[in-house]
């Protein structure tokens, strides 16, 4: 082709037809000029393709860390709620000493909000220098606004929380040499090492009691408990508040999303405010559910009868096992994380369950 052009303005300028050769050197210059624009234009639109794809796989990333903290955030909110229910209902008793031991436990309770947003994600994008991951601004500044201002605020707060729970929990560890706050003699019919003890374990539990009673009613007690409880408080204003930006902006993801792909799966049910109140379901039907059950991620759990509690008890890969409790015959949760768990059944037998903790996770019975 430029042997062919070449040859042409050859041709015209032998032939003396210099303004013939004028307008095709300006018509060639219009070509070229043409097809530059036509590549940067192919190219502009590989770019923005390449960066529409990789915006939707952010976005895909992001949906799925912001989907998991909503879920972390609405477990500690309930474990708020029940802590604070149950603490301001022993203060208010007119006699603290005429409390069971748990109830008095309960008011000398802190709770741990160590928690972290994940930001993996946003962090990904600014290191990559990319400031929006859709054409639609009203969600890049949405997202924007979360990280750089929700979350930002809620780190100092939780941050301020959980030094004044260091502060709580060293004093009782350290500074003080009354209380014992263990729990783990409750259940037990002996100490573990009783070398260290010079009373019986009955002895042991009424004396802690005592000295508890007394220490909730001094001044220094009192006020260590009433800035507890307001510590809380705080705490449940700002996750409340938190947990209400989180929804909005993983429903603000989720759309984008399902715009880009319809068959998009639809956002787990989002926990509503109603209060856990377990049932009573028979051994016969809670055996149904006893087995070991696997994640596509090989997480394991197990879920075994408590003859002596006679209720189930749920434990995630080895550790600690908790308390799994009915609220409908197929529908559980787990107590004190407030995690939903809904069996599944095909042909009467129990196939497996979903969890809701961090969204929806299945689990399959083995």
């Amino acid at each position: 082709m430029i042997k062919l052009f070449r040859k042409i303005r050859q041709n015209l300028l032998n032939e003396g037809k210099t303004s013939k050769y004028i307008k095709y050197a300006i018509g060639e210059i219009i070509l070229v000029v043409i097809g530059i624009l036509i590549a940067l234009q192919l190219n502009t639109h590989k770019e923005n393709k390449e960066k529409s794809d990789l915006g939707y796989q952010y976005l895909k990333e992001m949906k799925y860390e912001v989907q998991k903290d909503f879920f972390m955030i609405d477990g500690h909110i309930k474990r708020l709620q029940f802590s604070l229910k149950n603490q301001e209902a022993a203060l208010k008793t007119k006699n603290i000493a005429s409390l069971p031991l748990d109830s008095i436990n309960m008011i000398l309770s802190p709770e741990n909000l160590d928690f972290k947003i994940s930001e993996l994600t946003f962090n990904k994008m600014n290191n990559l220098g990319l400031t929006a991951l859709s054409a639609n601004e009203k969600l890049n500044t949405q997202i924007s606004d979360y990280y750089n201002a929700e979350v930002v605020s809620l780190k100092l707060a939780m941050a301020y929380v959980f030094e004044e729970l260091k502060k709580y929990l060293d004093f009782f560890q350290f500074q003080q040499n009354d209380i014992d706050l263990s729990d783990r003699f409750s259940n037990t019919t002996e100490f573990e090492f009783p070398a260290l003890y010079n009373q019986s374990k009955e002895e042991f539990n009424k004396e802690n009691t005592r000295h508890k009673v007394d220490f909730i009613m001094s001044t220094q007690g009192r006020n260590l408990v009433l800035n507890d409880l307001s510590n809380k408080k705080y705490s449940l204003r700002r996750l409340v508040r938190f947990k209400k930006q989180t929804q909005q902006l993983l429903e603000a993801i989720y759309e984008e999303l399902k715009s880009k792909n319809p068959d998009l799966e639809p956002l787990p049910e989002f926990p509503t405010e109603e209060e856990y109140k377990e049932i009573k379901l028979s051994k016969e039907i809670m055996l149904n559910y006893v087995g070991t059950y696997k994640s596509e991620e090989n997480d394991v759990v197990e879920i075994r009868y408590d003859q002596n509690n006679q209720q189930l008890t749920f434990q995630y890969n080895s550790n600690g096992a908790l308390e799994l409790l009915p609220l409908e015959e197929n529908r559980f949760f787990i107590k004190n994380y407030y995690t939903d768990v809904y069996f599944k059944k095909e042909a009467d037998k129990i196939i497996g369950f979903s969890s809701t903790r961090n969204g929806e996770i299945d689990f399959k019975k083995n």
